[in-house]
């Protein structure tokens, strides 16, 4: 485990970076509201848009631009003008939604359960490692976690917000059933995979979600229907996540 950096025989405050695409931008939205204490830790953010996530790599002990033009995007929004992220760096990196979902894969196989006896619990945790690790925010991931000198923490993108009008016909009533005795599992499943890798998968909170399978809409973006954006958060949301990385990091 990484230790915080000493001058002068004091410690400095633990370093935590926030690494994420659109989804981060709730956290940084809950800290400048003043939403959660970020007292205690060295605190910063690297990230962008998603689109841009398939122009990284992890290559040399950082995750770096395949491009001048994305290390100047990343760099923008990093308070140090970072345009690489070195894993040595932090104490503790927080990866944030970047591009890592679940909820399809959730979905996927409850579906597959529902319609009958051929999908086995070997099956399931294939399923759900493959998917995980292929996706590349994940490998990302794991590519900062293989380096040994940062804790790696990932929440996955939440859970889309619920809309019954919208998304009625995705879960059948038999999918809905398995929902409370599956979905506890599939998190567990993941979280045993990320720890394969190095990485702290922590599931969405459960105050956060509603009927099991979507994100109650308390947690959504404003006008979020008009908008049609039923993928992103609220600051409320994000506090919960960042409060999460804080604390995380004051441990580290």
């Amino acid at each position: 485990m990484p230790h915080s950096r000493r001058i002068g025989g004091m410690a400095d405050l633990p370093r935590l970076c926030i690494f994420g695409d659109s989804h981060y931008a709730c956290l940084k939205q809950a800290e400048v509201q003043g939403l959660v204490d970020v007292t205690g830790v060295d605190l910063e953010y690297w990230g962008h848009v998603g689109g841009r996530f398939h122009h990284l790599e992890y290559r040399d002990g950082a995750v770096r631009p395949l491009d001048d033009f994305t290390a100047r995007r990343f760099a923008k929004f990093n308070a140090k003008g970072r345009m690489v992220l070195p894993a040595a760096d932090f104490d503790t990196i927080h990866v944030t939604g970047a591009r890592v979902y679940v909820w399809r894969l959730f979905h996927q196989i409850l579906r597959g359960l529902a319609e009958g006896p051929f999908v086995s619990s070997g099956l399931v945790r294939r399923v759900l490692a493959d998917g995980l690790r292929g996706q590349s925010g994940y490998r990302l991931a794991a590519g900062l976690a293989s380096t040994g000198t940062a804790r790696v923490v990932l929440s996955p993108v939440a859970f889309y917000t619920a809309d019954p009008a919208r998304f009625a016909d995705l879960v059948t009533p038999g999918m809905a059933a398995l929902i409370p005795a599956q979905v506890p599992e599939f998190w567990g499943i993941l979280r045993t995979v990320a720890a394969e890798d190095g990485i702290t998968l922590l599931p969405q909170p459960d105050d956060t979600v509603s009927a099991g399978l979507f994100t109650d809409p308390a947690y959504a973006v404003a006008n979020h229907v008009e908008k049609r954006d039923y993928e992103h958060h609220n600051a409320g949301y994000g506090a919960l996540i960042l409060a999460r990385a804080v604390q995380v990091a004051r441990q580290a």
